[in-house]
């Protein structure tokens, strides 16, 4: 049997890996903005020129809505700036020096007025405190939500700085407007580094009434193209899908030109093997490798398109210099309903690809670098596959001290590290294509079964460790004896035995759209004042965006009452929440049509 992974080591070229992530990151990839078509044109002409194979570049339109991703205006951006002009003369941000920092969709526009501070700009009740009427507002938060009060109270501009990363950096925020919402956007909006307001802040503290001028060259455009770009490896119908988001601003690298880049390289590296018969081509599922602005593409392709995906590899923020960004490369899991065996040769797989280090006193190797299996978080395109009911994992390092920043540079990717996670990825999604493999993928199977629970229960509160032991061994198992044969694991669902459920109550059922829900889609549907009240609950309760956002969505488009939902949360992701929280969220999505009583 052939070494396919030092097979693709060999092909794998770093100094191609180095050109696509240079190239890629000149490219200011807002989405809906010209950048991202442009960069989708360079992904597409780069595949086609260097291998011919299956490549396709598909456009779907910004201004419809796929699935829960609203409407974007297009947009584009050339140049803009922020100068301190009173109490002195004193250039404080450029777009030139960082792209990060004409917050995205802005509209244009010069302005020039005193900064008022509001702090927490999410906060309604922080712009009643004071007059920002004619004035610029300075504030952190959520980029769209600030930027609506700023507007609504009468300001004439707005300044945006985050309370995370490092002192100097400018942060990435976009206002991710509808073609509706920029009809009505008339103040600029740029961000600004926490050590520039600190200095605002200063001033005003002291009394001296700070002056800027805003410049932003910025406009929308009529009509902006969702560019996806796929190549296809295998003439079958079922199909493994290899991900990775390429927008974002220019400049920035980790996220995620990093992913992006390192699967042009690989899809590269499996054409030449395959045109020189070193490999052969898939004969279980195809190979699919796509390139997708974030949500939007994968929601647009997924559901226009509708390929039969078996199992997602999701590559985001990959090859991060741990040692300067403090990141950990995270193998998050799919959730234990949507759960496949596929994910246990994936995961092994990138364990042994990540151990390079000689133990002391032992053959084996250690691991070389930080890494962590991960219960399933929400925050990239494995979202759209786990809503779709599709088994997905991500590969993400986080955290990121320079996320969403103009410092997210060059010089904290490590293409060495980057080349083992794509190398991985490639590895593990051929071994589940090819019929050859099949003995390696169940062997795996029985193993990773144990590791995947043993990992679920370290989040689990003790009082329901022992309910949510037999939920996983019974779950697991199922899906784990799909694939193969085990009289253990046969033994131990027999002992756990299914445990009945009487579910009681009203039920309700999901009407809204595929994919997670935004904070967007949340206050469009139920009115700006009732947001801001779920918002209030929201600080209280962290956990309620996240139930109203992915949770939901994803298990109550069957019927289900507040009390199996309230099982479900628990059995799934380990987490008792009250019943007060769930009738909440429960009331807020059924005001926004998005649930209905059955």
């Amino acid at each position: 049997m052939k070494n396919i992974n030092q097979i693709l080591k060999e092909e794998y070229s770093i100094q191609e890996l180095m050109e696509f992530v240079t190239r890629l990151s000149q490219y200011h990839r807002i989405q809906g903005s010209d950048g991202i078509e442009e960069a989708g044109e360079y992904i597409k002409e780069t595949l086609m020129g260097r291998s011919g194979w299956n490549v396709e570049l598909k456009k779907y339109s910004y201004s419809v809505q796929h699935g829960s991703f609203d409407p974007v205006v297009g947009w584009s951006v050339k140049g803009g700036e922020l100068r301190l002009v009173k109490p002195r003369e004193e250039l404080l941000h450029t777009y030139k020096n960082s792209r990060t920092h004409i917050a995205a969709h802005s509209p244009g526009g010069v302005v020039e007025g005193e900064v008022v501070h509001v702090g927490n700009g999410t906060s309604i009740e922080n712009y009643e405190k004071m007059n920002v009427s004619g004035k610029i507002v300075l504030a952190y938060g959520y980029g769209n939500i600030v930027y609506k009060n700023a507007l609504m109270k009468g300001a004439m501009g707005v300044l945006i700085y985050r309370r995370s990363g490092t002192e100097d950096s400018v942060p990435y925020m976009g206002l991710f407007l509808t073609p509706e919402e920029a009809k009505e956007a008339k103040i600029p909006a740029v961000t600004v580094s926490r050590s520039t307001a600190n200095k605002l802040i200063q001033l005003i503290e002291r009394g001296e009434k700070p002056i800027v001028r805003i410049s932003v060259d910025a406009k929308y455009r009529v009509e902006a193209s969702i560019p996806v770009v796929t190549m296809k490896i295998g003439n079958l119908e079922s199909e493994i899908h290899l991900t990775a988001h390429y927008c974002h601003p220019a400049g920035t690298v980790n996220d995620n030109v990093s992913g992006s880049a390192a699967l042009m390289e690989l899809a590269l590296s499996f054409t030449r093997l395959i045109e020189k018969k070193i490999l052969e081509e898939p004969d279980k599922h195809a190979i699919r490798f796509i390139w997708i602005p974030e949500y939007a593409g994968s929601l647009a392709y997924m559901l226009n398109e509708k390929p039969k995906a078996v199992f997602n590899i999701n590559l985001d923020m990959i090859g991060e210099r741990q040692e300067l960004t403090g990141s950990t490369i995270n193998f998050v899991k799919s959730p234990p309903k949507i759960y496949h065996p596929y994910e246990a040769i994936t995961y092994y797989t990138f364990k042994r690809n990540l151990s390079l280090s000689e133990e002391i006193g032992s053959p084996r190797s250690a691991l070389s670098y930080r890494f962590d299996l991960t219960p399933y978080q929400s925050g990239s395109d494995h979202d759209v596959y786990i809503q779709l009911w599709i088994p997905a994992i991500m590969i993400l390092q986080w955290p990121d001290k320079y996320y969403h920043s103009d410092q997210d540079t060059i010089d904290k990717f490590d293409p060495t590290l980057a080349k083992i996670i794509a190398v991985a990825a490639g590895e593990s999604a051929y071994k589940i294509s090819r019929k050859e493999f099949e003995e390696e993928v169940k062997m795996y199977a029985k193993t990773y079964f144990h590791e995947y629970i043993a990992n679920e229960l370290q989040y689990t509160n003790m009082e329901n460790l022992n309910e949510r032991y037999r939920y996983l061994i019974n779950v697991i198992g199922e899906k784990t004896l799909q694939v193969t044969e085990d009289e253990y694991i046969k033994a131990l669902m027999e002992k756990a035995e299914k445990q009945e459920y009487v579910e009681e109550g009203e039920k309700y059922i999901y009407r809204g759209p595929i994919g997670n829900l935004s904070e967007r889609a949340i206050y469009r549907a139920i009115g700006w004042k009732k947001y801001i009240e779920m918002e209030k609950t929201a600080e209280k309760t962290p956990i309620m965006s996240r139930i109203i956002g992915v949770m939901i969505p994803l298990y109550m488009r069957k019927p289900m009452s507040i009390n199996e939902l309230q099982r479900t949360i628990l059995m799934e992701f380990g987490v008792k929440v009250e019943r007060e929280v769930l009738e909440k969220a429960v009331e807020i999505l059924i005001e926004a049509k998005i649930l209905e009583k059955v």
